[in-house]
C-alpha cells in the first residue's frame, strides 16, 4: 500500500503544525548532521519557529561559520571583477566551442547554405590540403607494409635454404654406412657355389 502524497500547504490546523514543526525539525538537524560526517562538510542550520523560538545546529562554532559567510560575501563585494572575469572565460569558451561544431560540419558537407563563395573556396583548398595529406600518409603505411613482407619473405627463405642443407646432411650420413652394408661377404652364395656331393648313393662296395 502506497503512503498518501502529503501536499505542501501550511498547515492551519495549530496541533498539527506544531507536530509536523518538531518531526521535520527533527529529522532535517538529523540530516545535517549526517552531511557534516560524511563530506566533512562545515554546516551552520539556524531555525526560528512561527512562535519566535530558536533552534540551531552547527558541526563545528555556528559563530565562525556565520564570520566566514559575512567574509566571503565582502570579498565578492570588494572583488566583483574576478567574477565578471570568469564569467566572459566562459562566454569566450562557448563561443569558440560553437564555431569548432559549425567547422567540422561544414567539414562534413552540412549547412553549406551558410557560406558565401570566398568561404566555399577556402573550403574546397582546405578539403583538398587534408586529403592529400591523407594520401601521403596512407602511401607510406602501405610501403611500409611491403618493406615488412619482403623482410619476412628474404626471412623465409633463409630458413627454407637452412632446412635443405640439413636434410642433405642427414642423407649423406646415412649413404657410407650402406656401402658397407653391400660389400660384407655373402656366405650363403659361397656356400651354393661349393660342389660337395651330398646325395646318399646305393651299390655294392668296391672289391678288395
Amino acid at each position: 500500500m502506497t503512503r498518501k502524497r502529503i501536499e505542501i500547504k501550511k498547515i492551519e490546523n495549530l496541533s498539527a503544525r506544531q507536530v509536523t514543526f518538531t518531526k521535520r525539525r527533527r529529522g532535517l538537524i538529523k540530516k545535517a548532521h549526517q552531511l557534516s560526517t560524511l563530506c566533512d562538510a562545515e554546516i551552520a542550520l539556524i531555525i526560528f519557529s512561527s512562535t519566535g523560538k530558536l533552534f540551531e545546529f552547527s558541526s563545528s562554532s555556528i559563530e565562525q561559520v556565520i564570520e566566514r559567510h559575512i567574509n566571503l560575501q565582502s570579498e565578492k563585494r570588494l572583488n566583483p571583477s574576478s567574477q565578471q572575469r570568469v564569467d566572459d572565460i566562459q562566454c569566450a569558451l562557448r563561443k569558440d566551442l560553437t564555431d569548432r561544431a559549425r567547422e567540422l560540419r561544414h567539414l562534413r558537407g552540412e549547412d553549406l547554405h551558410e557560406l558565401n563563395l570566398d568561404q566555399l573556396n577556402q573550403l574546397e583548398k582546405s578539403l583538398e590540403a587534408g586529403l592529400l595529406r591523407v594520401s601521403e600518409t596512407k602511401a607510406g603505411r602501405i610501403m611500409n607494409e611491403i618493406s615488412a613482407l619482403k623482410k619476412k619473405g628474404v626471412q623465409l627463405l633463409e630458413e627454407n635454404k637452412q632446412l635443405k642443407m640439413m636434410v642433405q646432411m642427414q642423407e649423406a650420413k646415412r649413404v657410407p654406412r650402406n656401402n658397407h652394408l653391400s660389400g660384407d661377404y655373402d656366405h650363403s652364395s659361397a656356400y651354393s657355389n661349393n660342389n660337395f656331393d651330398t646325395s646318399l648313393k646305393l651299390g655294392l662296395p668296391f672289391p678288395q
